[in-house]
């Protein structure tokens, strides 16, 4: 069986900047990947401003819905590579001047 998984780099960033993002509101940064958002100190209030903060930082929409349905660091990072545009692909339109 194969698994379709996007680049390990990719991955990691992402992961990287949730890991931020979590750390910068919870006050903390006393978690695991995959530890669930809720069971490390988060709340509704907090997530609404880590779902902001991730769709300032991507330029993406992100919904708070989305965000509980992903609730680890590692779930979201992943879910977010389906979302966030690749950074290679924006650099190729540039070029082409799109």
């Amino acid at each position: 069986m194969t698994s379709v998984l996007p680049p390990e780099g990719v991955t990691s960033e992402l992961a990287s900047l949730v890991r931020t993002a979590w750390a910068d509101n919870l006050g903390h940064d006393e978690f695991h990947d995959d530890e669930n958002f809720f069971l490390v100190g988060g709340h509704s209030m907090c997530a609404l401003r880590i779902v902001r903060t991730l769709k300032q930082e991507l330029g993406i929409s992100l919904t708070a819905r989305q965000f509980f349905a992903h609730p680890t660091v590692a779930e979201l990072a992943l879910f977010l590579t389906d979302i966030v545009p690749a950074r290679g692909d924006d650099a190729r339109r540039a070029e082409a001047g799109a």
